[in-house]
């Protein structure tokens, strides 16, 4: 049963990331924790699904990348990953998802209701530092690494083709650390394999039915839809 609603759940989430661009790890984060036996395995999972999609993307997009750009967020991600990691494996699962829950509901409300993301800051090396830390922290507690390093590509990166191969460049070098000091902690487990081979075959069917229907479905709309799942799954996580 939890490997059929991993296929599931999976086709959803890659065919709402072909069509918006929108974060494949976010979406089934709003419900692994609550189907999975627990709250580490479905971290686990979420990273190596998310680490694979990026994994493809990037390896026929190298050229793309802006490697030198990724150093210190790449460092700080990692150290910070590690010790969110470390951390987490000693708190109880009904507070990890609390904690989940809040984050969702930040995020929604932030993409929401947000400054437009076209806005470009100046981000010095400390700044730099700051967002490889907190993105370490969420990739690490909540697989959801993504934000803060969007907010980092945004104003250094004029080129939307490099803009979105950097950005899985980084989630591919993120979900290796990840799943190495997750594996440390016990989060992986004998059905690990079988739920992503699931996962793997639900990204395929996901993405190839998001490439028929990308063009008639309003990006918009859908978008607005998961915000709002994204708050909904936030509260009852919180409850």
């Amino acid at each position: 049963m939890v490997t059929l609603f991993v296929l599931i759940l999976t086709i959803i989430a890659s065919f709402i990331q072909r069509v918006t661009g929108f974060g494949f790890g976010i979406f089934v984060m709003m419900f692994f924790p609550f189907f999975l036996p627990s709250y580490g395995e479905s971290v686990m999972l979420s990273g190596l699904l998310a680490g694979t999609t990026a994994f493809l993307i990037t390896i026929s997009n190298m050229h793309y990348v802006r490697w030198r750009m990724m150093g210190i967020i790449v460092l700080f991600n990692v150290i910070a990953s590690f010790l969110a990691i470390e951390y987490m494996s000693s708190l109880s699962n009904e507070t990890l998802k609390r904690c989940l829950g809040v984050v969702l509901i930040l995020i929604a409300l932030y993409f929401l209701w947000g400054k437009n993301k076209s806005n470009k800051l100046f981000l010095s090396r400390w700044a730099q530092g700051i967002i490889g830390a907190i993105s370490g922290i969420m990739g690490g507690m909540f697989a959801m690494p993504g934000p803060p390093v969007v907010l980092y590509c945004i104003s250094s990166i004029d080129n939307k083709r490099e803009y979105v191969v950097t950005l899985q460049a980084f989630s591919v070098i993120f979900n290796i650390f990840y799943t190495l000091f997750r594996t440390k902690v016990g989060f992986y487990s004998e059905s690990t394999l079988l739920w992503w081979g699931a996962g793997l075959i639900g990204l395929m069917i996901g993405t190839s039915l998001g490439s028929r229907c990308s063009e008639r479905i309003s990006n918009q709309r859908l978008k607005q839809i998961v915000y709002i799942m994204m708050i909904l799954s936030g509260i009852v996580a919180i409850a």
